[in-house]
């Protein structure tokens, strides 16, 4: 076995290439930590990556022009890596992710194997309508993709390392367990898709099925709704910092109940005149059917704080809610808890609705749920316009009042 012990008492396994693929793969050995003290375990990791080393060496010896293939996506990256991206192995996927992301999967040493990632588009496309489903269902795929490399990697004991280094995160990073079970779900879909595809053995047992969660994995806690006091000192410190956009999707959230995602889509094509009142339109593809397509009037004290005419937010909800997480460690006494969070906001629209007698199913339309009962929820034509417009006025008047 090819291994050596390095001063930390990791086990390093190693390869020298033969001399006559050095030019190809412009390198004289191959090396890679098994990032392990246990000999055995050593032995035992070191094996696939000898495996693969060995393809590429065979490859670069019976078509090198394969290993050669698109220099300009290889710099700084390794001979195995250069393979990858190589059109021998189609990771065209690639080409999709941010550099930084893109960088993080290029220094992975693939094999000859097909990348889980390589039909996620196409699956994706066919299987989900929602763009905002098939944005979700690729990050799962793709953070899977650190522990399940390739197709031929699909199996139980690789699923339940990637549900294990969930676990081992510090108890405040973990997600929770219905957050892993929505992302297994993903992957089981995508797995059924490729066997029906015939990409993946007829045979093999579905590895994201009757997975074991562990107790380990955070518990989901619900958020809290926010009072008003802390809701105007959130916006005070925002305006003190100068940071006016965060003052315009507080202000938006507090008088619409509307999520940070789909703040961050509003534009003036959003601001429709329906029944001679002015509304948002939230896009079609929100989180949920009852929140997509909904309209929301627009709040007299709102114009005043934002400008409506020349709005466009469009792109900013991922910086802002990241700015909004340090506000509210910085401003709030419990901000620092995942409980309170810019959904706080949501809830505490839904909680001055319901203190200012605001009917459930006039509330549910306004801020994007479904109804409790199938005679409002499936038979209803929704909420009117007015009746939409009487509950924003109460919920601006208890601002006003507080």
């Amino acid at each position: 076995m090819n291994l050596t012990c390095l001063k930390s008492g990791i086990w390093q396994v190693e390869l020298r290439i033969p001399s006559d693929v050095r030019v190809v793969l412009g390198r004289t050995r191959f090396a890679k930590s098994t990032f392990t003290r246990d000999k055995r375990q050593a032995a035992s990791r070191a094996l696939p990556i000898l495996a693969e080393w060995q393809q590429l060496i065979s490859v670069a010896r019976q078509n090198p022009d394969l290993i050669r293939s698109k220099p300009e996506r290889t710099k700084g990256v390794s001979g195995a890596s250069q393979v990858l991206l190589g059109s021998y192995h189609g990771h065209t996927w690639l080409d999709d992710l941010k550099p930084s992301q893109a960088k993080l999967y290029a220094a992975i040493e693939w094999g000859g194997g097909v990348s889980l990632p390589t039909h996620m588009s196409q699956f994706t496309e066919a299987h989900y309508r929602r763009h905002r489903t098939k944005l979700e269902a690729k990050r799962y795929i793709l953070e899977a993709t650190l522990f399940i490399h390739t197709l031929d990697d699909l199996s139980r004991v690789n699923t339940q390392r990637w549900l294990t280094a969930e676990e081992l995160k510090p108890v405040n990073e973990r997600r929770a367990v219905k957050t892993m079970q929505k992302a297994v779900g993903f992957l089981s879909e995508y797995f059924e898709w490729l066997r029906y595809r015939g990409f993946v053995s007829q045979n093999i047992q579905n590895p994201f099925k009757d997975l074991h969660f562990s107790k380990q994995l955070a518990r989901p806690r619900q958020y809290l709704p926010m009072s008003f006091e802390e809701v105007w000192l959130l916006r005070q410190a925002a305006q003190d910092a100068n940071d006016l956009l965060m003052v315009t999707y507080i202000d938006i959230g507090r008088f619409t109940g509307m999520r940070l995602s789909e703040i961050g889509e509003l534009s003036t094509e959003s601001i429709v005149v329906e029944s001679g009142v002015k509304c948002f339109r939230v896009r079609p593809d929100a989180k949920t059917e009852a929140s997509s397509n909904r309209l929301i009037p627009i709040a007299s004290s709102l114009t005043t704080c934002v400008d409506v005419k020349s709005l466009d937010l469009r792109g900013t909800s991922n910086a802002v809610g990241k700015r909004f997480g340090r506000l509210k460690r910085r401003v709030l006494k419990d901000g620092s808890t995942r409980q309170k969070c810019f959904h706080s906001l949501r809830k505490f629209v839904v909680t001055e609705l319901e203190r200012a007698g605001i009917a459930e199913g006039v509330a549910a339309d306004l801020v994007g749920h479904e109804k409790p009962n199938i005679t409002y929820n499936v038979y209803s034509g929704g909420s009117s316009v007015e009746q939409l417009s009487h509950a924003v006025k109460m919920l601006e008047n208890r601002q006003q009042d507080v």
